[in-house]
């Protein structure tokens, strides 16, 4: 028996090498990927997929092992975390497959890409507010400063602030 027959999947069955997930699934993978990215733990998510891209098959089957602890705690699960025992298990049979964690991987960057793309134009408005409120500031300024040495024309008050 060679290495790689010792590391193939129980019973002969080669693992799926279907790359595209299921409508299911990429639902799934989507919800995880939003939540990783609205915590901000883009970087260290993608690292640890990437480091355990070999170890899927062995994560399914330690999430299959872990399966009753998680039937104890589906509660504590759907509160905190809002995943229910029902995404467990699909998740479990995703991991299963080979191109999951690549497939995940890419979910978190393009979802990561779009909250950048957000974040960048939340800041351009907000700048644009700032220098708008700033401008009115500065006009303020000049309304009060005008009034205060009785000049009523835009010019005298430039010939004053050259001088």
């Amino acid at each position: 028996m060679s290495h790689k027959q010792f590391f193939d999947a129980p019973g002969g069955k080669k693992p799926d090498d279907n790359t595209k997930p299921t409508p299911d699934e990429q639902e799934l993978l989507n919800n995880f990927a939003e939540w990783i990215v609205k915590k901000g733990l883009t970087v260290p998510a993608i690292m640890f997929f990437e480091m355990s891209k070999p170890l899927n098959w062995i994560g399914s089957q330690a999430m299959l092992v872990a399966e009753p602890a998680a039937w104890a705690l589906a509660p504590f699960l759907q509160a905190f975390f809002g995943l229910r025992h029902e995404d467990y298990l699909k998740f479990q049979k995703l991991m299963e497959k080979r191109h999951s964690m690549e497939s995940f991987i890419l979910t978190i960057e393009n979802y990561d890409a779009e909250a950048k793309i957000k974040e960048k134009e939340i800041k351009k408005k907000y700048k644009a507010e700032k220098k708008e409120l700033k401008a009115k500031k500065k006009a303020k300024r000049k309304k009060f400063f005008r009034k205060v040495l009785n000049k009523k024309d835009a010019d005298d008050f430039n010939n004053l602030s050259n001088n």
